[in-house]
């Protein structure tokens, strides 16, 4: 009895690590699941399902198993056209399956008796709710990332729209010099415990926790915020994993140019500080993002820069007659080594370029050449 034990045992562990691996989902992409059925709610085996990227024209093609189900697995984060055939039945095409990424969608096909020529269109969306997972996520989708205003430009502030997120208190590590961290905290955990994947590739550092690479906005398709790693795709942080997945690149050339400007013309003065009149200030940030095809349904590019530059003033602390005062016991004490203190504006400058190397996907395999540039100066 013991051997047997053991052996049912050895089983029941394989079926249970089998049944978490079946619920595992890809970093950089989703998977699509779900039943065909007939008119009467009769199950439908051999169908076959293909799955055709709108942007980039590759198909994904399985059938359907014994009991009408199928899953098509590690599908990148794009709009789909499904089509279903089967003989004897109606062609079934839905032009607008979302996938999205770190996410199970789910669908149920009811196909209709072919007649002399028919073909049935719809546009049901997969269901919003991801049963298929234990982990508490929010999807920030492309739609929210090209339309929300960011002012800082960091790509990573959508974190803040997950709920139980809050931005992290810098903590110092030297006198007024602080801590880098990743700048979140989930449900009141430490800023340093959490993690960040480009593409599927740890973005951390190793020593801070925060992050090591800088990507433009532009180059942002979306990501997805895990609160709760309960899953083994969003494990490795005891906080919250953000997984971020980066443009691809489609088969028409597009591409975005901006430029922010803000002028000292237009700001007031400073209420709070000992100003003797408006400050000046000359920021701006320009940047440009290409993507396209090099071989038509086979290899894409995307490739973005900006770069930010900033000139201006800053008030003293220091009032006037304060400053007149030190002055005067700094002249009748020349042997104190201290400069004398200057009351009024002092200038201020910052140069920031950030951007995001050549990305190449094919059709065969993936190829990420991913670099980033990040220079920052300040200077008063």
């Amino acid at each position: 009895m013991g051997s047997r034990d053991s052996v049912y045992l050895r089983l029941f562990t394989v079926l249970c690590l089998a049944s978490t691996l079946l619920a595992q989902v890809s970093r950089t992409g989703g998977e699509l699941f779900g039943t065909v059925v007939d008119q009467a709610g009769l199950r439908v085996a051999g169908s076959v399902v293909e799955l055709r990227n709108l942007g980039t024209n590759q198909t994904r093609t399985v059938e359907s198993d014994a009991n009408g189900e199928f899953r098509v697995g590690n599908l990148p984060s794009a709009t789909y056209v499904l089509t279903v055939n089967k003989p004897g039945f109606a062609t079934y095409r839905n032009s607008a399956v979302s996938i999205s990424v770190g996410t199970g969608s789910q669908l149920t096909i009811r196909l209709k008796p072919e007649e002399v020529r028919q073909e049935v269109t719809v546009t049901d969306q997969p269901s919003a709710v991801d049963l298929s997972q234990s982990t508490v996520a929010t999807t920030i989708d492309p739609e929210r990332i090209e339309e929300l205003p960011v002012r800082s430009r960091d790509y990573l502030s959508f974190v803040l729209l997950a709920p139980g997120v809050t931005a992290s208190n810098p903590t110092p590590s030297a006198p007024l010099v602080p801590l880098r961290d990743s700048g979140f905290s989930f449900g009141g955990l430490g800023p340093r415990s959490n993690a960040v994947f480009i593409d599927g590739v740890s973005n951390n550092d190793e020593y801070t926790g925060g992050t090591r690479t800088e990507l433009s906005l532009e180059t942002v398709r979306e990501f997805q915020v895990v609160n709760h790693g309960l899953a083994a795709e969003s494990g490795g942080a005891a906080g919250g994993s953000i997984n971020v997945v980066t443009k691809p690149g489609q088969n028409i050339y597009h591409g975005d140019a901006f430029l922010f400007v803000e002028n000292g013309a237009l700001d007031a003065r400073p209420a709070l500080e000992n100003a003797p009149g408006k400050p000046d200030l000359n920021r701006y940030r320009i940047g440009l993002s290409i993507g396209g095809p090099i071989v038509r349904d086979r290899s894409f590019f995307y490739a973005g820069l900006e770069q930010e530059h900033s000139r201006g003033q800053a008030a003293s602390g220091v009032s006037p007659d304060l400053a007149s005062t030190i002055n005067d016991y700094l002249l009748a004490n020349p042997s104190v080594p201290l400069p004398q203190v200057m009351h009024g504006y002092f200038p201020t400058s910052r140069a920031e370029t950030g951007s995001r190397g050549v990305s190449i996907r094919t059709s065969i395999r993936t190829m990420h050449l991913c670099s980033a540039i990040h220079s920052r100066t300040i200077a008063r």
